[in-house]
């Protein structure tokens, strides 16, 4: 599933974003995909996850030195190693990857196997901070998540998703395709919302309104994507208070 033209990114220009074709697997026959594959990939190639680090850099401004954080959906742990690294956090990573979370270990950090999309499954503990970088998309019933979250962090909770109104995203409608958000196969992705619908969503399951931070998209000049977010980013980080 590792895509080969940039280690750890889509490699897209903004052409492609608008023009270009859907990518596809290799195996587009393949019935099914598997988690554990995925990840023993990426460490077998040493693939880099250049976005987990870019949006740990994002709210580095948010976390103290010595705070706890929680990631689900930790992966191979890039983003926590990035906070212990610039401000010597105490990091928990989650997953339901045994081969990810045998990365995260090796590397210092705590890890928990669990799978909190499931009816029942209670997250035990509390945190500085949660994150939740580009988990929303991939589970069927996000909502189980969210509400699985509330009352375990004390400081705050970080959920970024692609935003399905970013400029590309809604010029590639208008010409009769629907937007790529994911990096080789389209059933990675099974949840879709715009900035202003993931505000109301989460509104309807109890949070307040976010902080909207747009970390990335084109064009990139006069720091378009941090000031209009919902339009020019095409990675979005919500922030939520305690």
């Amino acid at each position: 599933m590792a895509d080969p033209r940039v280690k750890g990114e889509k490699g897209r220009s903004a052409f492609q974003e608008v023009f270009g074709d859907m990518p596809l697997p290799d195996s587009i026959s393949s019935s099914t995909l598997n988690y554990e594959d995925y990840w023993t990939e990426r460490e077998e190639k040493q693939i880099v996850t250049e976005p987990a680090k870019r949006r740990a850099r994002g709210i580095l401004p948010f976390i103290e030195r010595g705070d706890t954080v929680l990631d689900i959906g930790c992966g191979t742990g890039e983003t926590l190693q990035v906070l212990s690294e610039e401000k010597e956090i105490q990091g928990t990573g989650l997953d339901i990857s045994a081969t990810a979370l045998s990365v995260v270990k090796k590397k210092g950090f705590e890890v928990i196997d669990a799978d909190l999309s499931l009816p029942g499954n209670q997250l035990q503990g509390r945190w500085d901070h949660i994150i939740m970088f580009e988990v929303a998309e991939h589970v069927i019933d996000t909502e189980i998540m969210l509400t699985n979250l509330k009352g375990h962090y004390k400081k705050g909770l970080y959920i970024s998703t692609p935003n399905l109104g970013y400029l590309a995203h809604r010029l590639r409608m208008l010409f009769g395709r629907f937007p790529v958000t994911y990096i080789s196969d389209p059933r990675e992705h099974l949840r879709y919302w715009s900035v202003k619908d993931f505000v109301f969503w989460s509104k309807k399951l109890g949070y307040s309104k976010p902080e909207v931070l747009g970390l990335r998209g084109k064009p990139g000049v006069f720091k378009l994507p941090a000031r209009f977010p919902s339009l020019f980013a095409s990675e979005v980080v919500y922030r939520f208070h305690s």
